[in-house]
């Protein structure tokens, strides 16, 4: 349902304009808002004002469109490919899922002739909640993979990713019955709100628009579609005002001001351009926010003045691109100049795009739309698609990829096991580290990702950086998991890779300052990262020292974990590692009461043996210490003005079990035995036992809920000079 490619048109209208220029009360011309009284807004470059495509995926999506219209896109979308091929349809299962709901019968010659889905009988709304609807996971995995292409110069730099959502309105009218829709809508459009809040933490705002869908509003307006509120415009205009306030200004916000697409025609021709003016005009006075774009569908076979003349009276914001759908393939070039022509009599500039999405239309089709986009459009800049840039330069003499076996030895599978977490909830910590570094870090700039591992953090922030050359290091201790990071992040020339050694003979890890090369040592690192690994480092000051060693004067630290003791923290928060100790409270109670774990007892009456366990388990999962105790440690070896934040991370309660599941031997080694503790490994069935334990310990924990609450640290520090 979104809107098609949006162009702009290649000429104006000079006498168009000229008799609608003003000027201000010093007889300086101006340039206002796009209106009878103003000089139009001249638009220069194809802007995407939302995309369905009948292609198979979001990277086919992005690629087709980058490579036939790079040199005038502004934004690009995913295409809505897959279950959201056909707009709102894939949000009836959503629906017809929740046991509140019955199927009831469907309503004739409306939109689509599915069941209607009717609460049942002593169901409250109030207590009707939904999960998650696939929106913000759909554009969290699309973004990745535009970022990907944006960083490879597929998707030209200036690029934004544009996400398309319906408003909550759509579905609720489309597919639940009358008498129950004013009850069912709140709680949609909380989880839709709720949806749009991981859109945008997820993806960065300098790199984002969303568009919001408005279909079914204009079936409403029309009166081809009931409502359940009496004043049908304000009732609509109330809705949209408030979905759209939720947008911070930093993104680009849009409309796709739709009549609907079925079968390629409009559920009601719209007697001339008037109502969608009005709305629009509506739109841009009261949002009070930046409006980037409105998109408005033009119907195939009006040219006549009369449907035009209500642009006379448009009047847009100052920063708001217009887009006129009056590209149909069924006429191609010729019909579009008519209509091109018609709207000029009104209008300067403007884009122009088909009336709405190509979800419907054949693949086969997808050339001809192209190509017709392209021939009614002008190039804004250079094309960027495949130019790659100048790698990063290391100090000469520095060593990206060290010469050391464990860069030559295949991927171990535990090393790929923890790697796959890097979706899981709790790691959306990562996301304010990332927006702090991306704000620090210039061009030419070194970093350290100290406890890098599998270079979880890494991967997100050279796609948040992609067009920024700065130096990425990452340093860990454990050689599996920079062999992971070596896999994952090898053809990217800014990133490192450093192992720190374990030294036996002096019972300590080596420092930062010994494993980078001299040439690094004497040009020092400009930033210095530590995610969800400080609380481990037991000996905490000599590794803060080799920090402050390697670091310029000026240079600054980013830290985070989740398991630091923070009086800030609110009620009902979890430390995260917390929840280990407490796992093994619970399921010694299991195996001392539960008689299938009985063969697991006789180490629970072994202190000395059950000792050794714990003893391993606390290396792993390092008891809690308060936050001041880090902001002292960081002022002894120099680091001054500590910025501390928190917040809140909602984590799935099967992610956290995946996690731990790949510790279970620190978890619960006690269960079944442990080759590191006792040189012996559990038998399968122990393996499975210990598991299970994990995972019943959990349901006590969390009380059978899905997700827990964590409290996540952060402290940004500077290194004097």
């Amino acid at each position: 349902m979104a809107s098609s490619t949006a162009a702009s048109s290649s000429s104006r209208n000079p006498a168009s304009a000229a008799r609608r220029a003003s000027s201000s009360a010093d007889g300086r011309s101006r340039l206002p808002t796009v209106s009878a009284r103003g000089t139009p807004l001249t638009l220069t470059c194809d802007r995407r004002a939302g995309l369905c495509l009948p292609l198979a995926s979001p990277e086919s999506a992005f690629r087709v469109m980058a490579a036939n219209l790079g040199d005038r896109l502004r934004r690009l979308p995913d295409g809505e490919t897959g279950p959201r091929s056909d707009w709102i349809v894939w949000q009836y299962p959503v629906l017809s899922s929740r046991p509140e709901f019955e199927v009831g019968p469907p309503v004739a010659g409306f939109y689509r002739p599915l069941p209607r889905l009717q609460l049942r009988p002593g169901v409250d709304p109030a207590g009707l909640h939904f999960g998650s609807l696939g929106y913000a996971a759909a554009a969290r995995a699309s973004y990745r993979e535009f970022a990907v292409l944006k960083r490879d110069g597929v998707v030209p730099a200036g690029c934004r990713f544009q996400v398309c959502l319906p408003t909550p309105l759509a579905p609720i009218s489309a597919f639940v019955a009358l008498p129950d829709q004013a009850r069912v809508e709140p709680p949609y459009e909380a989880r839709m709100m709720a949806e749009l809040d991981e859109i945008l933490a997820g993806i960065p705002a300098d790199q984002l628009g969303i568009q919001w869908d408005t279909n079914f509003e204009f079936g409403m307006l029309e009166g081809a579609f009931p409502t359940w509120f009496e004043d049908v415009k304000a009732g609509i205009l109330e809705r949209l005002l408030r979905i759209s306030r939720r947008v911070p200004a930093e993104v680009e916000l849009g409309f796709h001001l739709c009549y609907g697409d079925t079968l390629q025609g409009f559920h009601r021709e719209p007697r001339d351009l008037g109502r969608l003016v009005e709305i629009a005009n509506a739109l841009s006075a009261s949002l009070g926010r930046p409006l980037s774009w409105i998109h408005m569908p033009i119907s195939r076979e009006r040219t006549d003045t009369k449907f035009y003349a209500p642009l006379e009276q448009l009047n847009l914001r100052p920063e708001t691109e217009l887009y006129l759908g009056l590209l149909y393939p069924e006429d191609g070039p010729d019909g579009a100049r008519r209509r091109v022509a018609a709207a000029r009599e009104f209008l300067g500039g403007f884009g122009v795009a088909t009336e709405c999405g190509w979800g419907r239309r054949a693949p086969a089709m997808v050339d001809t739309l192209v190509n017709l986009h392209r021939e009614l459009s002008r190039p804004v800049a250079a094309p960027s698609r495949g130019r790659r840039r100048r790698p990063f330069r290391w100090p000469p003499g520095f060593a990206r990829i060290p010469d050391e076996e464990w860069v030559r030895q295949d991927v171990d599978p535990s090393g790929r096991q923890y790697d796959s977490v890097d979706n899981h909830g709790w790691y959306r910590n990562l996301d304010p580290t990332v927006e702090q570094l991306a704000g620090a870090l210039e061009e030419g700039d070194v970093l350290v990702d100290y406890s890098g591992g599998t270079g979880i953090l890494l991967d997100r922030l050279r796609l948040r950086i992609f067009d920024r050359q700065v130096g990425m290091i990452i340093v860990d201790s454990s050689p599996k998991f920079l062999r992971v990071a070596l896999d994952r992040l090898r053809d990217d020339p800014r990133v490192a890779y450093r192992w720190l050694r374990f030294l036996k003979e002096e019972g300590r890890l080596q420092a930062l300052d010994e494993v980078l090369d001299v040439p690094l040592r004497e040009r020092r690192v400009d930033a210095l990262v530590s995610t969800n690994a400080i609380h481990l480092y037991a000996d905490l000051a000599p590794t803060l020292r080799s920090w402050a060693r390697v670091l310029r004067p000026g240079g600054q630290v980013f830290i985070n974990s989740g398991n630091i003791r923070n009086p800030r923290a609110r009620p009902g928060e979890w430390i995260l590692d917390e929840t280990v100790y407490v796992v093994h409270e619970v399921a010694t109670g299991l195996v001392r009461t539960d008689p299938k774990y009985a063969a697991y007892r006789e180490v629970l009456d072994d202190p000395e043996r059950m000792g050794r366990h714990l003893e391993f388990r606390d290396r792993v999962f390092v008891a809690p210490r308060p936050l001041d105790f880090y902001v002292d440690e960081l002022a002894k070896v120099g680091f001054a003005a500590p910025e501390v934040t928190e917040t809140t991370i909602v984590a799935d309660v099967d992610d956290w079990f995946e996690f731990l599941r790949a510790y279970h031997e620190a978890v619960l080694g006690w269960v079944g035995g442990s080759a590191r503790v006792e040189g012996r490994a559990p038998t399968v069935e122990a393996e499975g036992d210990r598991l299970a334990l994990i995972r019943k310990a959990m349901d006590v924990i969390f009380g059978g809920r899905p997700t827990f609450r964590c409290c996540w640290t952060y402290i940004q520090a500077i290194l004097e000079g």
